[in-house]
């Protein structure tokens, strides 16, 4: 195990002029300040028909080179120290396999283990070697995950350009791709922007809101636009009420329908900021949408619920340091998680 540190959404190997972090702290006395560090990587871009250089942190490879680069700390609150495991990637392997063997079975995505290092594929980024799984499926069918779904709308409009197409197509093309309808839409001839009238409820609020913003930011080789009344701002009684166990039966049902989930994450008051700042890249990248928000707690609408846990643990030094914890309201009901490298669930 090896002393090192994490800032700001990356993980650093202790510089070798300090043999500690708390050293390391109190040599930053005027700052902003720049060092000389080794950034350590989930993923090293190895190209192979064998998996390589994907790992999950705390646990990271020794011999693929560690990335020099000059780092800039703005503040020493944001350095973390953690322990982190360095491993070649045959010990990573051989590692791995033997968490698979002993907690994959009885996952629905599970596919037996052949001696080949190939057969391990896929494993690599969705289990720690602390049997921390993210993608575990216990129940049948696969759930849907809006983000996939999004993706699959953008790809698909490549080849059907929605802002081609009149308004019952247009119509008909969101449908069929994120099972979101509306109670009226209007797309006038020769024109790109297709106006649509939610359905007077959360989930079709908020999912077209999130839709429209994807179309605004990734797909930039189309005019179409979605147009829509302002989402009305989502409030903690609103969210209570939807989460209340008499209404677990049609909350479940959107869930499943959209694939998505409802998620609160609580933490030390007085940190609503920083865990904003830490997870702002996935707020973009679509894997959950911020509906509200107050000191110390964030309510999310889950579009990747597996990959946003993911992340989550991933952030585990900063958010392990302000008590942070998630419960997480889908399909199959209600799970809470201490954030931490173990994810300890606490509602079992």
């Amino acid at each position: 195990m090896s002393e090192a540190f994490y800032y700001r959404e990356d993980y650093y190997l202790l510089p070798d002029t300090f043999d500690s972090v708390d050293a390391l702290k109190a040599h930053l006395k005027e700052l902003p300040s720049t060092i000389m560090v080794s950034r350590l990587t989930e993923n090293h871009g190895i190209k192979s028909i064998i998996q390589k250089g994907i790992c999950i942190a705390p646990y990271f490879y020794s011999e693929y080179g560690f990335p020099k680069s000059q780092l800039v700390i703005e503040d020493i609150e944001d350095i973390y120290s953690v322990d982190v495991t360095l491993l070649s990637q045959s010990e990573y392997n051989k590692r791995l396999r033997e968490v698979v063997l002993s907690f994959c079975p009885g996952c629905y995505r599970y596919k037996p283990l052949s001696n080949r290092v190939q057969s391990l594929n896929g494993h690599f980024e969705e289990i720690a070697l602390n049997s921390v799984c993210f993608y575990r499926q216990e129940r049948k069918p696969t759930p849907r995950v809006f983000r996939e779904m999004l993706h699959s709308f953008g790809g698909m409009a490549h080849h059907f350009d929605p802002a081609a197409e009149n308004t019952e197509q247009a119509l008909d093309f969101i449908d069929r791709s994120l099972y979101l309808k509306y109670k009226h839409g209007e797309k006038r001839p020769n024109q790109s922007v297709l106006k649509v009238e939610c359905l007077p409820n959360f989930f079709s609020e908020q999912l077209t809101a999130s839709l429209s913003e994807y179309i605004e930011k990734h797909l930039y080789f189309t005019e179409f636009r979605l147009s829509y009344e302002p989402v009305n701002s989502v409030t903690k009684e609103q969210i209570e009420t939807m989460l209340m166990p008499k209404k677990s039966g049609s909350f479940q049902k959107e869930c499943k329908k959209y694939g998505v989930s409802v998620a609160c994450m609580q933490f030390d008051a007085g940190s609503t900021g920083k865990v904003k700042r830490s997870i702002e890249p996935l707020l973009y990248h679509d894997y959950a949408r911020l509906v509200y928000e107050e000191d110390g707690a964030l309510y999310f609408l889950l579009m990747d619920q597996c990959s946003f846990i993911k992340a989550m643990h991933f952030r585990s030094p900063f958010l392990q340091s302000c008590n942070s914890k998630i419960e997480i309201h889908d399909q199959y009901g209600k799970q809470t998680y201490a954030i931490s490298f173990d994810m300890v669930r606490e509602d079992i």
